[in-house]
């Protein structure tokens, strides 16, 4: 019989199940929407509520620990990871070990564990200062075997670094560099994901999914053996209000096993969770490596669709179109897709790691910096990404503040298109007007 605590019981682990996840999700992606989701995602994140609850000046050291923590390279969540691996391989050892061997699980299982755990860590060390393609002076030729597409990418200068960007890549704020291929960047390595280290990060999320699913399996035969031959739950019953024996239920033998291996249930929960997570984030890399694109260019695509989207729709409305709302518009193609098999390569063996520096793009010379940043020294545009001259030093400190790349909220060369020729005869007839 269910009683009202265990009923609690459940709703609170199905509410906690459901509640983390999309709190997490609205935190890490909530900022591309304009909606409801974007709504509390600036809520969340913007410190708003604290300013609320605590004041202004609260929100103030709240912003400064948040620039800190989020906006400049620091180890805390590597630091973390640390203590998770850790802390989570000491209970297992002090109290799932001591269930190994049992009739369930075999006795290797207990050295397969220590050399699991021992891997995963070699990988996030490895993960974490793999060069992530940084483009400098020195190396922007290595990077610059992949034509402009002209949509998403042209030769535009870092106002930052004082280089021309080669295809897809993007200058980081936090790492405060510029990154072929660029991806994102990933505050567990403490690093940008880029040309270098998408194959050790995709490597990283698969090997830790798998760690995960061996845990859950290891955890559910020592669970299993407990339920099955310890307690013998299968045979257990209780007498019901009339006294007869009725057999205990799945939930009823989950809650004894909670209350007297609660390590071990948790363990088994928590990493089936975590297991779940990173696969899930694994698969969806996996989906942009089959499309031949980045987290990155994602949002660019969006953007670019937007912006086609609008242009459709002031079109449409200057021809005299009361339905603007549904509009379709032709995306152009991703010249960067070159098939499933071939975006998989260009993962597992990047272009720059067999370049030789002949294949640079011609670009005309900018100016060194005196101080700090990369020196450029590329040839082929004359536009550099404000369309002026490289800015000074103050004003890339100034960018680095307001926590923008140089190319943010720049119209995207794939939208730069011309006019509709009845809105061009509207403004040529306004003009003529104004004379």
């Amino acid at each position: 019989m269910v009683t009202f605590s265990s009923l609690l019981t459940g709703l609170g682990f199905t509410a906690l199940g459901l509640g983390c996840p999309f709190l997490l999700y609205v935190c890490a992606f909530g900022g591309s929407s304009s909606g409801t989701i974007g709504h509390i995602h600036d809520q969340l994140v913007g410190c708003h509520f604290l300013g609320y609850c605590f004041g202004p000046r609260c929100m103030k050291v709240f912003r400064k620990v948040e620039r800190v923590c989020c906006w400049k390279p620091n180890p805390l969540l590597q630091l973390f990871y640390v203590a998770l691996m850790a802390g989570g391989f000491t209970l297992f050892a002090l109290h799932s070990l001591p269930f190994f061997p049992n009739p369930r699980l075999a006795a290797w299982h207990r050295y397969t564990a220590y050399a699991t755990m021992l891997g995963g860590m070699l990988l996030f060390v490895v993960a974490s200062f793999a060069d992530p393609g940084t483009v400098t002076a020195a190396s922007a030729r290595r990077y610059s075997r992949i034509p402009y597409d002209q949509v998403l990418y042209e030769p535009k200068m870092c106002r930052t670094c004082l280089i021309v960007r080669p295809p897809r890549s993007k200058h980081c704020v936090i790492c405060n560099k510029c990154v072929a291929r660029f991806d994102h960047h990933c505050p567990w390595l403490n690093s940008c994901v880029g040309e270098r280290n998408y194959r050790w990060f995709l490597l990283f999320l698969l090997y830790h999914s798998f760690l995960c699913a061996y845990a859950v399996y290891l955890h559910g035969r020592i669970i299993y053996h407990l339920a099955v031959d310890v307690h013998r739950l299968p045979e257990a019953y209780y007498h019901d209000a009339e006294g007869k024996p009725q057999p205990v239920s799945y939930w009823q033998c989950f809650q004894y096993l909670f209350l007297h291996h609660n390590i071990i249930m948790a363990i088994g929960i928590f990493t089936a969770v975590i297991g779940l997570a990173l696969f899930g984030f694994w698969a969806y890399h996996m989906y942009l490596v089959y499309c031949g694109t980045t987290t990155n260019e994602t949002f660019k695509w969006a953007d670019l669709k937007d912006e086609l989207v609008a242009q459709e729709q002031r079109r449409l409305a200057l021809l005299g179109e009361k339905d603007t709302r549904r509009v379709s518009v032709d995306m152009p193609d991703n010249v960067y897709n070159q098939g499933c098999l071939g975006n998989l390569s260009e993962v597992l063996w990047p272009p720059s790691s067999h370049a030789r520096g002949d294949c640079c793009p011609v670009v005309k010379a900018f100016p060194v910096r005196p101080s700090g940043g990369a020196a450029a020294s590329t040839e082929g545009s004359s536009n550099t990404a404000g369309g002026g001259p490289p800015p000074d030093e103050d004003a890339g400190e100034e960018e680095e503040e307001d926590y923008e790349d140089s190319d943010d909220g720049a119209t995207l060369p794939g939208a730069s298109l011309p006019a509709a020729p009845a809105a061009a005869a509207v403004v040529g007839n306004e003009s003529k007007k104004s004379k």
